[in-house]
């Protein structure tokens, strides 16, 4: 077996997949864990999407976009066209792929992922899949079909690829979020709430979370506070804010998510797997509403895991109004030791090492090896395990 020892051995790599940064941004983590190991040449096949183009602005990567179709939650006659489509896409994707002629495929989600590694398979070129979420996605489940490999993020997940070669590795993190920085909240008197959206933002959640603080507030409770709103409803959260008369720090979109976890003493966010990646990687607790309209219902389910182990607590957006949600936050804060305690299971779930994991493998199975340790191998047996995020 070939030994990549050098940067200047490179490993030429396909991903597959985007549209969210749940799909994107542990792509880009297993890709900064490869280039640490060797040189690297990346295809990146992908939806178009904004933040999407935006990761890619800053790679000297090539970057290829399929227009694959969703097929479930679209309707019949979307879904028929979607499936006739299929023979296309993955004739497209085999043509980019016999021309990057890449060592081994690497599927991150969504709908684009399917004919790349079905292209894959074709061409007897090796391949794998990572799947985010507790429940995976219909993409991720025919995608694994195609795959030698999955590597997943909860234990759980393994029941849902029966007979595949499951590999628990945890979500990536990108290395930026991840530096080291040391916890700059401990300095301040006032305690600091870090409010999240997703990289799209949540206009539910910032509703619910705009009427709190001013509970808040009126209860003469001083915050310091960091609301990333999405670039839609940044507007009007900001004038509600100016209104109201509360002093809330209101961004569209966090670029530094490291600084901003440091900084914070508790997140209130969605309950994402990449979200939830990093939170347990940087030990921070969370109050955490899952998106209502997400596929399978999986962000709940991803939820549910962290509130179990004690991590977090956990709210349906139709379920939790103003007043107790805020009741929620005033509880927690006038509890330190509460606080510490969730932070302290939280970072007992992270897996800060997954995607230095995830490299290993792909070069692996690209017939090449590295003296990284092997990541932990769980065969599916269809059985209810531990998970950790």
């Amino acid at each position: 077996m070939k030994q990549i020892k050098t940067k200047e051995a490179a490993l030429r790599l396909v991903i597959a997949g985007g549209g969210t940064g749940g799909h994107v941004f542990p792509g880009l983590a297993v890709a900064e864990a490869l280039e640490e190991i060797s040189g690297l040449d990346v295809m990146w096949i992908g939806t178009g999407r904004p933040v999407e183009k935006d990761a890619m602005k800053e790679k000297a990567w090539q970057y290829r976009i399929l227009k694959v179709r969703p097929i479930k939650g679209a309707g019949l006659p979307a879904t028929v066209r979607s499936m006739a489509g299929l023979p296309f896409y993955t004739l497209k994707t085999m043509i980019w792929l016999r021309s990057f002629n890449p060592h081994v495929v690497l599927g991150v989600g969504g709908y684009v992922s399917g004919p790349v590694l079905l292209a894959a398979r074709m061409l007897g070129i090796p391949a794998a899949i990572h799947e985010q979420n507790l429940i995976p996605g219909l993409a991720n489940r025919w995608a694994s079909k195609f795959a030698d490999s999955v590597f997943v993020s909860f234990r759980q997940s393994t029941s849902h690829f029966p007979g595949k070669h499951c590999i628990f590795t945890g979500n990536p993190v990108r290395r930026t979020v991840l530096r080291p920085r040391g916890n700059s909240a401990c300095s301040s008197d006032r305690a600091r709430i870090l409010i999240m959206g997703g990289s799209q933002g949540a206009e539910g959640l910032n509703r619910i979370v705009r009427e709190a603080m001013v509970i808040l507030r009126q209860s003469g409770i001083i915050l310091e506070v960091i609301h990333q709103t999405g670039r839609t409803d940044r507007e009007r959260t900001e004038n509600f804010y100016r209104e109201a008369g509360i002093p809330v720090k209101t961004v569209p979109f966090i670029e530094d998510m490291g600084r901003a976890y440091a900084w914070a003493d508790l997140a209130v966010c969605r309950a994402g797997a990449g979200t939830l990646a990093e939170l347990t990687a940087m030990g921070k607790p969370s109050i955490l509403i899952p998106y209502p309209a997400a596929t399978d219902s999986h962000q709940e389910a991803n939820a549910g895991d962290l509130a179990e182990a004690g991590a977090a607590r956990f709210f349906r957006e139709g379920e939790v109004g103003a007043v107790r949600f805020a009741e929620e936050i005033r509880s927690l804060l006038e509890d330190r030791q509460a606080l510490s305690d969730m932070a302290e299971k939280a970072r007992r779930l992270g897996r800060p090492e997954a995607a230095r994991l995830i490299a290993s493998s792909l070069l692996d199975l690209a017939g090449l090896s590295t003296p990284e340790p092997q990541p932990e191998k769980q065969k599916s047996r269809g059985t209810q395990l531990r998970s950790h995020v």
